[in-house]
């Protein structure tokens, strides 16, 4: 059975990825001091992170971390990130949640539209390697 529970810090460390992270580019991702979020549980696995980072009043930075587990119920766990994210966006009174997507990545720009989110452009040289993002918002 699927659970969400609040977002502890104390969970990346415990999430296996698909692609290697250091512990501190784990650390790097929970870094921000505002931090709303949770975690997926199925048992004690940690199938997703996601929640969003405090910018400024009712605004923030959408995040999300999947597991490996996490591709083996693809809907179940995107059914629960959409869930996740409108239960924020109310509890949390956010008129405003941004998302960074690399335009490169194709699933990862049709699940933000899945959830909700729309693309308002692309910014040049935004990402570490200097790539191209593009800026996907849902706003209330």
């Amino acid at each position: 059975m699927l659970k969400f529970r609040p977002f502890s810090r104390d969970h990346i460390r415990h999430i296996k990825l698909m692609f290697e992270l250091s512990d501190d580019g784990r650390q790097a991702l929970v870094e921000h001091k505002d931090i709303n979020g949770y975690t997926l549980f199925e048992e004690d696995v940690v199938l997703g992170i996601g929640g969003v980072h405090n910018i400024w009043e009712n605004v923030g930075e959408a995040w999300l971390i999947l597991g490996r587990e996490a591709f083996d119920k693809p809907k179940t766990v995107a059914r629960h990130t959409v869930h996740m994210f409108d239960h924020m966006q109310e509890e949390h009174k956010y008129q405003r949640i941004q998302a960074s997507i690399s335009v490169k990545d194709t699933k990862a720009k049709r699940f933000a539209e899945w959830l909700g989110f729309e693309n308002e452009g692309i910014m040049r040289k935004y990402g570490p390697d200097g790539s191209d993002y593009y800026r996907y918002a849902r706003v209330m």
